[in-house]
């Protein structure tokens, strides 16, 4: 396999445009994101067509490089995109892009965007251009006379320049409250890809070392009977590929649609993760047997978990702008769409037994939303760090989990594994 990032000095220097574009130049490739990004590497998998991955310490655990080099395992080509700018971390432990490329030996494309630069562009990206540095990418110039005169200190200095991106609006990606556009979303998001792809020469693949990784067998099949229910549309999107991959190894991964009222078959477990259920309330309230049917999965023991866009679907009612839609009614409790951003790391205490963790353990995660949750039923967890509901998270209705904050099921697989079990 030949691996390689791709990173920029800011934030909103294009890293994600860059990398769909070079991926549609590639065959056979994987994709990974740097931190808790979901809607980039679903970006990605659509140009790629095949699962994209994330890399992040604080969510995985001391097995976030046992992760990586499994999930890099079978492809030609890796595509590694940074978080924020290459040393921005936010953290008391280092969380940067630098963090993860020097630890796991991987040389960078460095991404500059030159709309409101000139000359100065070279010496702002000298900083970054480390031992393995590539090259860069010059991004949005907006003439010839523009890209010339961004260029000719890198000449004059031997930093290679990889490609050379013109400004266009046409090709650009939409955003909205929590970042960009699902890929299902975006219109020609192939052709969009293509259109950047061919500005960048390839050839820098010259340069980057050959590496063979090996698949990571420690989660050996245990449950093929067990028939795993994972809500799946624009409603609700936001898994980690590492925690479908590990579901997929314990049992039988099926999909169903909420927003089309689609409803899992004899489940063992039922699994919503985030996205924006604020999007649909209509068709969610709407799809009444659905509402039903999972209330009564819960009722009878079966194991569900919903975090963030998921556990306020378990709710009793979701208010978006003013109106109040009928949700699940597992918990009696209701969620509300505002304007405050609710967005970080979270490290959980559980102060309760719950059908995953024992009281003491400490829980990592994430969570991202702008939405407030009123509920009194008994949370298990409190926030050492993040927001959650109060101050605290994690509640329970039987076998039923909700949470703010979003987990990656690799890492706690024992517990998941004791969780799903075939009835």
């Amino acid at each position: 396999m030949k691996l390689f990032g791709i990173t920029a000095p800011s934030t909103g220097s294009g890293k994600t445009s860059i990398t769909l574009g070079i991926l549609s130049n590639l065959k056979n490739a994987t994709s990974f994101k740097i931190g808790p990004d979901y809607i980039d590497p679903m970006l990605s998998s659509s140009v790629s067509g095949n699962r994209a991955h994330n890399i992040d310490r604080w969510i995985q655990g001391r097995r976030f490089r046992r992760s990586f080099l499994s999930s890099a395992s079978g492809y030609d080509y890796g595509v590694v995109e940074g978080v924020m700018g290459f040393r921005d971390s936010g953290m008391d432990i280092d969380l940067s892009t630098y963090f993860y490329f020097k630890t796991l030996n991987i040389p960078y494309l460095l991404v500059i965007d030159v709309s409101r630069l000139a000359e100065s562009a070279y010496y702002i990206a000298s900083g970054f251009l480390g031992k393995n540095a590539l090259g860069v990418i010059i991004n949005n110039y907006y003439s010839e006379k523009h890209l010339r005169m961004v260029s000719k200190p890198f000449a004059d200095h031997g930093v290679r320049i990889i490609g050379a991106v013109p400004h266009s609006e046409t090709v650009s990606i939409p955003e909205r409250h929590l970042g960009l556009y699902l890929g299902s979303e975006v219109s020609d998001l192939q052709g969009k890809a293509r259109e950047i792809g061919k500005y960048i020469n390839m050839d820098f693949l010259e340069s980057v070392p050959d590496v063979k990784y090996h698949t990571d067998d420690t989660a050996n099949r245990i449950g093929e009977s067990s028939s795993i229910w994972i809500a799946r549309d624009n409603a609700f999107s936001f898994y980690y590929g590492s925690t479908i991959g590990f579901l997929e190894k314990i049992g039988k991964v099926s999909y169903f649609s909420p927003v089309r009222g689609e409803l899992p078959e004899n489940p063992d477990f039922v699994y919503f993760g985030g996205g924006y259920p604020e999007l649909y309330a209509g068709d969610l309230s709407g799809a009444s047997s659905l509402r039903s049917a999972i209330r009564n999965l819960s009722e009878s023991g079966i194991p569900i978990i919903g975090e963030c866009g998921g556990l306020m679907y378990l709710e009793s009612s979701l208010k978006v702008e003013g109106k109040s839609y009928p949700m699940a009614g597992v918990f009696p409790g209701s969620s509300e769409m505002t304007r405050r951003l609710t967005l970080g790391y979270t490290e959980l205490s559980v102060v309760e037994n719950n059908p995953l963790f024992n009281k003491g353990e400490s829980v990592y995660g994430h969570e991202y939303h702008y939405s407030n949750i009123t509920d009194d039923t008994q949370k298990t967890m409190k926030n050492v760090r993040g927001r959650g509901i109060e101050g605290m998270d994690g509640m329970v209705s039987r076998n039923t989990i909700g949470s703010y904050t979003h987990l990656d099921f690799e890492r706690y697989g024992k517990r998941i594994r004791k969780l799903v079990k075939p009835r």
